[in-house]
C-alpha cells in the first residue's frame, strides 16, 4: 500500500504546474493559511494592545487624581491666605473707626459683630 501513495506522489511531483493549478492552490490553501496566521498574530497584537492600553489609562487617571487634588489644595490655601487678609482687613478698619471715634456706639458694635462673624 505504501508503494502506491508514493508511485502516485511521484507522478503527482513529475505532473507539469499550470497556472490554473497554482490558482487552485492559491485559493484553497495558501490564502486561508495566511489569513488564519494573520488573524492569530493579530489576537496576540490586540490583547497586547488592550494590556498596554489598560496599564496607560490607570497611569492617566492616577496622574489627573494626584494633579487635581493638588490644584483643590492649592485653591483651598488661597482662599484660606485672602479670607485672613481680609479679615485682617475689616479688624484693622474696625479699629481705626474706635481710635478715631467715626461712627456710633451702635454702628461700631454692627461692625464689630460683623468681623467677628467672618
Amino acid at each position: 500500500m505504501v508503494n502506491k501513495f508514493a508511485k502516485k506522489r511521484k507522478n503527482d511531483l513529475e505532473k507539469p504546474v499550470t497556472l490554473g493549478v497554482l490558482l487552485e492552490y492559491t485559493d484553497e490553501f495558501l490564502i486561508p493559511k495566511i489569513c488564519e496566521i494573520m488573524d492569530d498574530k493579530l489576537k496576540v497584537e490586540r490583547n497586547e494592545t488592550k494590556g498596554a492600553m489598560a496599564k496607560l489609562e490607570h497611569n492617566l487617571k492616577s496622574y489627573i487624581d494626584d494633579k487635581l487634588g493638588e490644584y483643590t489644595s492649592d485653591i483651598f490655601r488661597r482662599l484660606d491666605k485672602k479670607y485672613q487678609k481680609d479679615r485682617q482687613f475689616k479688624v484693622k478698619v474696625v479699629e481705626l473707626f474706635k481710635k478715631h471715634n467715626i461712627g456710633t456706639k451702635e454702628d461700631l458694635a454692627f461692625l464689630e459683630g460683623v468681623v467677628s462673624m467672618s
